[in-house]
Formats: C-alpha cells, sequence, structure tokens
C-alpha cells in the first residue's frame, strides 16, 4: 500500500475506533428514548468535541516534535496503546452500560456526554501531531465519522440490545492499542 493511501487507511480506522464511544454511547442513549431535537444537539456536540480535541493534540503534538524530535513518536505510540488497552478493559469488564441521563436531557449534560466520549481523541490527536499530518483533514474526519456513529448508534439503540455498545468499545479500544504498536515500529 502507497504512503498516501495507508495514510487513509489509517485516518479511517482511527476514526472508526474514536467513534465506537460514541456509537457505544448512542445505543445507551437510544435505548432510553431521547427527544429528537437532544438527538440532534448530542449528534452535533459529540462532531464539534472529535474536530476541536484531535486539533488541539495534534497542535501539542506537532509542538513537541519540533521540541523533541523522534522519541516523542515512541512516547505518543505507546500513549495510544495505553489508552486502547485501557479503553478495551474498561468496557470488557463493565456488566452493562448505564447511562444516567433523563430522557430530555439538557444542553449542559449532553455537552459533557459529548466530551466525556471524546477526550480519547485528544491523545490519538497528539499521537497524530508528532507524525507531523496535517490537523484539519484527520479532526474534520474523526468528527464527521464519530457524528455519524453517535447518530447511527442512537437510533439502533431504540432497536437493539445494550450488549452492543459493550462490544463497540472493546473493539475500538483495541484497534487503538494495535494502531499504537504499528505507530510504535
Amino acid at each position: 500500500m502507497d504512503g498516501l493511501a495507508g495514510l487513509w487507511v489509517t485516518l479511517l480506522t482511527i476514526g472508526m475506533a474514536l467513534g465506537m464511544d460514541a456509537f457505544s454511547l448512542g445505543i445507551g442513549l437510544g435505548a432510553r428514548g431521547l427527544r429528537w431535537r437532544d438527538v440532534g444537539r448530542l449528534t452535533v456536540l459529540v462532531a464539534i468535541m472529535h474536530v476541536i480535541l484531535p486539533l488541539v493534540g495534534i497542535w501539542l503534538g506537532d509542538l513537541l516534535y519540533l521540541r523533541f524530535g523522534g522519541i516523542i513518536q515512541k512516547v505518543a505510540a505507546i500513549i495510544l496503546m495505553f489508552l486502547g488497552a485501557k479503553m478495551a478493559l474498561e468496557a470488557w469488564r463493565r456488566e452493562d452500560i448505564k447511562v444516567q441521563v433523563p430522557i430530555s436531557a439538557n444542553l449542559f449534560a449532553l455537552g459533557v456526554l459529548a466530551f466525556s466520549v471524546s477526550v480519547d481523541s485528544l491523545s490519538v490527536g497528539f499521537t497524530l501531531g508528532t507524525f507531523r499530518i496535517h490537523p484539519f483533514i484527520p479532526s474534520l474526519l474523526f468528527g464527521a465519522m464519530s457524528g455519524t456513529l453517535s447518530l447511527t448508534g442512537l437510533f439502533l439503540g431504540k432497536k437493539v440490545n445494550l450488549w452492543l455498545g459493550s462490544i463497540g468499545q472493546v473493539a475500538g479500544g483495541a484497534v487503538l492499542a494495535l494502531l499504537g504498536l504499528k505507530l510504535m515500529y
């Protein structure tokens, strides 16, 4: 696979892994039933968070790369592996997903939920920044994918059992850990 195609496959894979938290959240909230207005708000907030946080991470990683060089790439890859493994283990240990959000959530509560499923994209952005990647393309891609997965989860949550959300988090964490290993070597 040539460099550009490999980069796109990597970015799409990372975007899918990052979006699995949002998908899982959507499954849990969809099963509880949110108002249509809140579905739209949550989807937009998740997408925005998945654009802003990777941007901040990429810029920070780029700055650190300029300061510390190649060693920061190894540190960033280790952080990504740790983040992915932690995400997978936490989802695996969880018996079931219980989202304590009222049927009609306010904007602040939705914002906190969106941030909570998006914060891992900050670390991923940091890792990408150490590889001197352009910040806007991955950030917009991550936002679009996470928003889409969030919306998909909200709709599917009304149709399927909650166990799918946990499986999605385990898979997303495993993918991030493997990508960190790939970036290490």
